[in-house]
């Protein structure tokens, strides 16, 4: 099901079972978020023309140009700058030790770990561009996501979310939930 209950119990639910994949699973490898990335590129290089005409649906009025130039090729644009730069992203970052730790050859890194679950909140103007733009990122840094778009863009959330289950993004990563 592309999208799930928004009642409380709902989102209890879901965030739970996404809880408990990310724990159960642990911190996702650069390879495995690359892979994720690749196929939401996939999916909007694919299915573009497609998404757009639901975005023309969702305004009544709305240029598939426009939607192709403005929410297609940036949300491609936005994933592959995700895509080139995860690797470095989470690579560990060197910090210097304080005094007299530092004298007993002591060293100190900052090592980059995702939250676990992320909220992503998206507005009407830009359907499709906001809301890849911010799973991708959180993607990138490796969390599950529970998107909530606008209510005036619900066709082209759940058309995304759809062609995302069937490009074999989990269920377990990215949910949507619809309504206010």
């Amino acid at each position: 099901m592309a999208l799930d209950s928004a009642t409380g119990s709902g989102m209890s639910s879901i965030l739970s079972r996404q809880k408990a994949a990310h724990i159960r699973d642990g911190i996702p490898s650069v390879s495995k978020r690359i892979e994720w990335l690749d196929k939401s590129i996939d999916l909007l290089v694919t299915h573009g023309d497609a998404l757009a005409e639901a975005m023309r649906e969702d305004f009544g009025h709305r240029s598939v140009d426009q939607s192709n130039l403005t929410d297609i090729a940036g949300s491609i644009g936005a994933l592959k700058f995700s895509k080139k730069h995860v690797a470095k992203w989470m690579r560990p970052e060197k910090r210097k030790v304080e005094f007299p730790l530092g004298l007993l050859g002591s060293r100190a890194e900052l090592q980059f770990q995702p939250k676990g679950v992320i909220g992503v909140i998206s507005p009407w103007n830009f359907p499709l561009a906001i809301f890849i733009g911010q799973i991708s990122a959180a993607i990138a840094a490796g969390n599950a996501v529970i998107a909530k778009p606008a209510e005036a863009t619900s066709l082209i959330a759940a058309r995304a979310i759809e062609l995302a289950y069937a490009a074999g993004v989990p269920q377990e990563l990215l949910q949507c939930v619809p309504g206010s």
